[in-house]
């Protein structure tokens, strides 16, 4: 068989979706969630890279309650030196104290962290506007009490989009963060 036999034969049967591609509409854009406090679970933790080059840990939240229950946000602690102390602070309350518990699986299967967030939306300084977590706080810890959804294929409300920040819903001690803007993407860095 022939290179050009292989792709032809694996490529154009339409056999993985691709027969589909044409017809199907493209799913509405995401909307970041407006400014507030929010129900949610963790998903997955994860040792990662900050644009800046630091280490740093990333937490993947579902929204459980409300109407954007389905939704996912995303938390990234830096392990700059300035920021360092502060993502020990934070990530502690998930018993994440050591560096080899920030390379093992989280969270532990079996496991569900219900978290308290308070959300901001933020607009960075190309003028892309998205929800950036100021607070998380661990509620419980236990077996897991929400099935995993799939995200809402719509936004239930736009949010504020041509408004800029806002600080509707947050405590008064983080509305300062919501307002201005941040070029680096918020929390990653501090």
């Amino acid at each position: 068989m022939s290179l050009s036999q292989i792709f032809n034969s694996n490529n154009n049967t339409g056999g993985g979706g691709l027969d589909r591609f044409d017809e199907t509409a493209p799913a509405p854009g995401m909307e970041p969630l407006p400014a507030g406090t929010y129900t949610a679970v963790v998903v997955q933790g994860e040792l990662i890279q900050t644009r800046s080059g630091n280490d740093g840990y990333r937490v993947k939240f579902r929204i459980v309650e409300g109407p954007y229950a389905g939704r996912f946000v995303f938390r990234t602690w830096s392990f700059s030196e300035r920021a360092l102390p502060y993502a020990r602070r934070d990530l502690s309350q998930f018993g994440l104290t050591t560096s080899a518990q920030l390379l093992a699986p989280f969270p532990e299967v079996g496991r569900e962290y219900r978290v308290k967030l308070w959300v901001a939306l933020l607009r960075t300084d190309d003028g892309v506007e998205r929800s950036d977590i100021k607070r998380v706080t661990l509620l419980s810890v236990g077996p897991p009490t929400t099935p995993p959804t799939t995200p809402p294929t719509a936004p239930t409300t736009a949010g504020p989009t041509t408004a800029g920040p806002t600080t509707a819903g947050l405590p008064p001690e983080l509305a300062k963060f919501a307002l201005g803007s941040k070029g680096k993407g918020g929390a990653d860095d501090r």
